[in-house]
């Protein structure tokens, strides 16, 4: 009960913080922008701490460890080689194989990206990041860290294809590649979903649910060469199966834009994309990993038809869902395949357990 009384003070204190920043899209005095830094290096501080400090919390956090020594020793492991360098670099510097430090870097590059990429993108700076928190995105990043760490780069990287600068976004896939190779996917659906989509373009991507259908066993052989690992994964194998939740939300947010007059635009594609997705692909192992690289746009999406809404009772009642959706997510994280619940951190460690932290 403690971590979830912990988990909402996160909530409530950063939201309150990030009530008083305008964000890069409003912001045009040098005033503003001062104001604005400061606030977002508090912001950081707020999500960096609680990701630096923790300890055994997360459904993989050991299996990281395990990782972090194999690539440092020189053993097989199934992680990039991006990541691989940056875990034989830190492990070099420090002459030990600190694996908290590993954790608190890639948590801090993570908590940088999205904030940035807020700050920079989004119109509405508070409630886009609220949305963050509510949708549980900032304390999944405490599981998979070089997953989060890739979509966070990604999601910064919406502005280049915003802009066109098509250069600049290619190098930021291929950077977030090197530490998760499923940031390569990003490379057709982002631009393909900039377009201005008309009915030839809605009805390839009704042909493409419907090969999902179809043809489930045709695309596991191309998932199984593109990710070998998964032949030793019963669970992933399995299947991911149909995602109810996923599901309702995209279709939530479709409805919501088509009722505000949102009817199309890079984030609105990449909502539609992702409903499809998850309806008709729902036997991709991990398919939440390929979901959230389209699903991510409801950060800047739902503020953007929230603010087209009159009625302030409305609007009371979508930001009422999301802390829903919140507190449905906070009971689920106790589960086994999440785990973030419990909260542990080293600081209420002993000093003998400082051995395990230096790798002794």
């Amino acid at each position: 009960m403690s971590g979830v009384i912990f988990y909402s003070l996160i909530v409530l204190i950063s939201f309150l913080t990030a009530r008083n920043i305008k964000g890069g899209v409003l912001s045009c005095g040098m005033e503003d922008r001062v104001k604005d830094r400061i606030l977002l290096t508090a912001l950081f501080f707020l999500l960096w701490l609680p990701a630096a400090l923790r300890i055994y919390t997360g459904n993989d956090y050991s299996t990281y460890i395990e990782h972090f020594h194999d690539a440092n020793v020189g053993n097989y492991v199934v992680t990039e080689e991006g990541f691989n360098l940056v875990v034989r670099g830190i492990y070099a510097f420090l002459d030990g194989e600190y694996f908290l430090v590993i954790f608190a870097v890639f948590s801090a590059v993570t908590v940088f990206f999205f904030l940035r990429a807020l700050y920079e993108q989004s119109g509405y700076f508070a409630e886009s990041f609220l949305l963050l928190m509510l949708f549980g995105l900032y304390f999944q990043t405490y599981n998979t860290v070089r997953y989060y760490m890739a979509l966070s780069v990604l999601f910064w990287s919406l502005r280049f294809v915003q802009n066109r600068q098509y250069g600049k976004f290619v190098i930021a896939v291929f950077a977030a590649a090197l530490f998760h190779k499923t940031a390569l996917l990003v490379l057709p659906m982002y631009p393909v979903c900039h377009m201005k989509w008309g009915r030839y373009h809605y009805a390839a991507l009704a042909l493409l649910g419907i090969s999902g259908l179809l043809f489930a066993d045709r695309y596991m052989e191309i998932f199984i060469r593109l990710y070998p690992s998964y032949l030793n994964d019963p669970e992933a194998l399995a299947g991911g199966g149909i995602s109810i939740v996923n599901i309702i939300r995209c279709a939530a947010v479709l409805i919501l834009c088509l009722s505000c007059g949102i009817k199309e635009g890079l984030y609105f594609n990449m909502n539609t994309a992702a409903l499809v997705l998850y309806i008709c692909f729902s036997f991709v192992p991990f398919l939440s990993r390929i979901g959230y690289l389209l699903g991510v746009s409801q950060l800047f999406l739902i503020p953007e038809a929230v603010q087209k809404i009159n009625r302030k009772y409305v609007k009371g009642f979508i930001y009422a869902a999301a802390g829903l959706y919140f507190a449905v997510f906070l009971w689920k994280a106790f589960g086994e395949t999440v785990k973030i619940l419990p909260y542990h951190t080293w600081l209420t460690y002993g000093s003998e357990a400082f051995r395990v932290f230096k790798g002794i």
